[in-house]
């Protein structure tokens, strides 16, 4: 299997580094996020301890922007630069051309947020210890939610022809998603009662809210179900998208 995901991985790789879109990418990533954390929210400097909990209540909010904006290639520009079908005769199964695209964009995302662990480092040396696990929760968090944005960004991607069309449905399909959870706070929205139903159902669809608990360094099994179930319904729905373009 490994045999058959890695010549995928790799073309993809190429592809993000030999077209500048990773460095592109990588630097717009550290710098905007940087400079959200520093300078609209304080950063370290506001939290009672060394902790980087301000960093990823921000990041649910980045990567509705930013990894659309990496994925929304993923099957769009093959369909219009007409090299889907190549892949298409490719002796590999559908799935395994989806999961090695699907690596490579979660890879580049891995190497985006490793750029900010200068912050703790440098924390640890100058100001004081930080919880390192808590950090970690942090992190795998953010590659759990990282996966069922980029696998939304796939599906988006495999149902359309044009990289804008592909980038603003996936965003908007993602912020969406992201600020359900937001509106059911008491400060942007009250329900009346009859009502609680739809609060808690859009609490549970929210992918800012199952980022909540990884956040504050806590991992809930309901989390972690929660953002591999995304990422498999729509890595399958990109699946069936693609078989249906091909035999049409």
């Amino acid at each position: 299997m490994y045999n058959k995901i890695y010549p995928i991985y790799k073309r993809e790789m190429s592809s993000y580094f030999y077209s500048s879109i990773a460095y592109i990418f990588l630097i717009l990533f550290v710098f905007m996020t940087n400079i959200m954390f520093f300078y609209f929210f304080g950063g370290i400097f506001k939290e009672e301890t060394a902790s980087m909990r301000r960093y990823f209540t921000i990041l649910p909010y980045v990567f509705t922007v930013f990894i659309p904006g990496l994925a929304m290639g993923s099957w769009a520009k093959e369909k219009s630069e007409g090299t889907i079908e190549m892949l298409f005769t490719y002796p590999v199964a559908q799935w395994k051309i989806v999961a090695g695209k699907f690596l490579a964009v979660l890879t580049l995302v891995g190497i985006a947020l490793a750029c900010s662990l200068f912050i703790p480092l440098l924390t640890q040396i100058f100001v004081g210890d930080f919880d390192w696990g808590q950090l970690f929760t942090q992190y795998l968090g953010a590659l759990l939610m990282a996966c069922a944005y980029i696998a939304v960004t796939f599906f988006m991607s495999s149902i359309t022809s044009e990289l804008i069309d592909s980038f603003l449905l996936s965003a908007a399909t993602l912020l969406l998603l992201t600020l359900a959870g937001y509106v059911t706070s008491a400060y942007v929205m009250v329900f009346p009662d009859w009502l609680g139903w739809l609060k808690i159902f859009l609490n549970e669809i929210s992918l800012s809210t199952h980022f909540g608990n990884f956040s504050k360094g806590v991992i809930h099994s309901t989390d972690v179900i929660y953002y591999l179930g995304i990422a498999l319904v729509f890595f399958y729905c990109n699946i069936k998208a693609l078989e249906s373009k091909k035999w049409s």
